[in-house]
């Protein structure tokens, strides 16, 4: 939405200071490694060119990725620009001072509810934000942790995605054993030394595309809705770990019977080295890795559910009242006065149900009404200060989301040594004089070379893809923010007629007052409630733009006492007969009086008649007048 500048600003702070500071220092660390691999390049250039672009290619991606870490930290520690616009509102703002704004709202998917929604939620005293997790892994996940359900929903993605991961892991290591023992057991025959340093390698990727996965799913654009868990490649996972053995298998002997003995012999001579690479150190280092972010997610959570209310009570107030006014003026009040009155820094309020009474006129001055609306003023931005065991464990998380982003860089570096080591091991051996003793040695030193690569390569994965799950996860407790505001909704429906009052109908006045007075029998149905709303910021232009989401109803039945007493004051003050409003019209009257009484007091010369003949007269002449309608109707337009 647009930024619209207030000299009174509505305090919102920058959430992300800290976060920005360290990720700025990450950021810094990252770039002096990368222009580290940059110098190496002027040790290689002359003689070994390859690798000299190596170096530079790896220097290169180091470089512009710390680089890019450091403008996001910068981004986060900027002054957090925040217009009298935001938050979100909850549902199409109706108010015709926002009109571009509710536009932009609604293009962005920024609207959590509609209307009807709303008034279902104050009139049925229930929360429409707390919805069932989707899937059987979430229910599963909801049934451990029962209270996740009042979390907002990036928080129980997070959490249904930490807690996915961590199921998915645990099967995958259920079936690296069933795959061992397959292998180990002779089930496979003598392809048992190939079958488990290859299925390990395919389980780790299997494990590091899993958690990739859930680092990906929580970002904060990416969690408007509540996400579906569930982990039906439990099913595949544990019959591929059944199926591959015996594929590998099959293969193998097949391959084999067509040998002979002597061809055997040296083929188990060949594929003696796989057996160097065992993925135990790295499946160690994920499990590690995994159980710390695991646990710092499961601290911020617990620590982020004690701040919860699951209250959802509201203020009502229904009564018959019997007033000399008309419908519209009942709702013109409370818009315009009553709920201006309780704007927060006179913002303009959201309305979501415009007041629009529809008026059914019937005959002879009578008829019924009915009118809606739904208001809820600017919400304010509720300041809480953050547990200290909370904010420890949010400060530690995302330190170290950045020491493993740090780390990984490191072991980006000796990846890149890696691939050194394995093209000058290529570049070394001549394949032209090879005899069967040199091409063993070859074989055996290459598989120690092509192994600590991939070793080094997998450790790369499974420590970045950590750091950016963690950081991931951690931002999210960052970015939440909470908003206190009034959301009220009113219903009144009645009858009303019309009676004329008229004054100063004696012959002595010389002014007259005709009104129309309108009856109405009113019937106001007010539910309000005080609401806590949450919602998550981002860095840059669309910073607190994101859905809001209602936490709690809190009644706020003084305040609603209050505002019926507003209503009611403004009923007993009203006037329903037209006078003189200042002073000079009324001397004006006073004058005219005179002028009358000093005419009636000389009429050619003849003495002046007594009050109580005037008084007769008047009434003989009216008498006469009406006498003469009745005898002639046909002259009556």
């Amino acid at each position: 939405m647009a930024y619209d500048f207030g000299s009174s600003g509505l305090g919102i702070a920058n959430p992300f200071k800290k976060e920005g500071f360290i990720r700025f220092i990450s950021g810094t660390l990252i770039s002096l490694l990368g222009v580290y691999a940059l110098l190496q390049v002027t040790s290689f250039i002359e003689e070994q060119l390859l690798t000299a672009w190596i170096y530079a290619a790896a220097g290169f991606l180091l470089l512009v990725t710390g680089l890019r870490r450091c403008g996001s930290g910068l981004m986060q520690m900027f002054k957090f620009f925040v217009g009298r616009s935001v938050p979100s509102s909850l549902a199409m703002n109706l108010t015709k001072s926002e009109r571009e704004n509710a536009k932009l709202e609604a293009q962005k998917g920024s609207l959590a509810y509609s209307s009807s929604t709303l008034e279902s939620m104050l009139m049925g005293r229930k929360n429409a934000t707390f919805t069932e997790p989707q899937g059987w892994m979430g229910r599963l996940v909801h049934s451990v942790f029962p209270r996740l359900v009042f979390m907002p929903y990036p928080i129980r993605n997070v959490v249904q995605q930490v807690f996915s991961a961590v199921t998915t892991t645990i099967i995958a290591m259920l079936a690296f054993a069933l795959t061992y023992f397959v292998a180990s057991s002779g089930l496979t025959g003598t392809a048992g030394h190939i079958i488990i340093p290859a299925f390990s390698v395919l389980l780790l990727l299997y494990l590091v595309a899993a958690w990739r996965k859930a680092a990906v799913s929580v970002r904060l654009d990416q969690v408007k809705t509540m996400q579906s868990a569930n982990a039906a490649s439990v099913a595949k996972i544990i019959a591929f770990s059944i199926v591959f053995p015996v594929l590998i298998g099959f293969g193998y002997h097949s391959f084999v019977n067509n040998l002979s003995p002597q061809d055997l012999a040296q083929l188990a001579e060949y594929t003696a080295g796989m057996t160097s690479f065992s993925a135990w150190p790295l499946f160690l280092l994920m499990l590690t890795l995994a159980a710390v972010t695991t646990g710092l997610v499961l601290t911020l959570v617990k620590h982020r559910a004690n701040l919860i209310n699951t209250s959802t009570e509201v203020a009502e107030y229904r009564e018959n009242l019997q007033e000399s006014v008309h419908p519209n003026e009942i709702f013109i009040n409370i818009e315009n006065i009553v709920l201006a009155n309780r704007r927060y820094k006179e913002v303009p309020n959201r309305t979501y149900i415009d007041f629009n009474p529809r008026l059914n006129e019937q005959s002879q001055g009578k008829g019924d009404f009915s009118g809606e609306l739904l208001i809820e003023t600017q919400p304010a931005y509720a300041k809480h200060q953050d547990q200290p065991a909370f904010a420890a464990t949010r400060l530690a998380a995302t330190v170290l989301a950045q020491v493993f982003m740090v780390a990984a860089a490191l072991l980006f570096l000796a990846l890149t040594s890696k691939v050194v080591d394995v093209h000058a091991f290529i570049t070394s051996y001549s394949f032209d004089n090879l005899n069967e003793q040199s091409f063993q040695t070859m074989l055996n030193e290459g598989s120690a070379v092509l192994f600590g690569a991939i070793t080094t390569l997998f450790a790369f994965l499974i420590v970045s893809m950590m750091g950016r799950l963690l950081e991931g996860f951690t931002h999210v407790f960052w970015a939440e923010l909470q908003f206190n505001s009034l959301l009220m909704y009113m219903k009144t429906e009645g009858t009303f007629t019309e009676s004329k009052i008229s004054t100063g109908m004696s012959i002595h006045d010389s002014t007259r007052s005709e009104n129309v007075i309108v009856k109405s029998s009113i019937t106001p149905w007010i539910v309000s409630s005080r609401i806590t709303t949450s919602t998550f910021a981002s860095s840059g232009q669309n910073n607190v733009e994101m859905p809001r989401y209602v936490m709690s109803m809190h009644k706020n039945q003084d305040e609603l006492d209050i505002m019926v007493q507003e209503i009611r004051d403004f009923l007993r003050g009203r006037e329903t007969i037209a006078g003189f409003t200042n002073t000079k019209d009324l001397q004006q009257a006073e004058n005219i009086l005179r002028v009358n009484q000093a005419s009636r007091g000389q009429t050619d010369g003849s003495a002046s008649l007594t009050h109580k003949q005037d008084e007769e007269a008047a009434g003989y002449l009216r008498n006469q007048q009406e006498s003469s309608n009745e005898d002639q109707p046909g002259e009556q337009s």
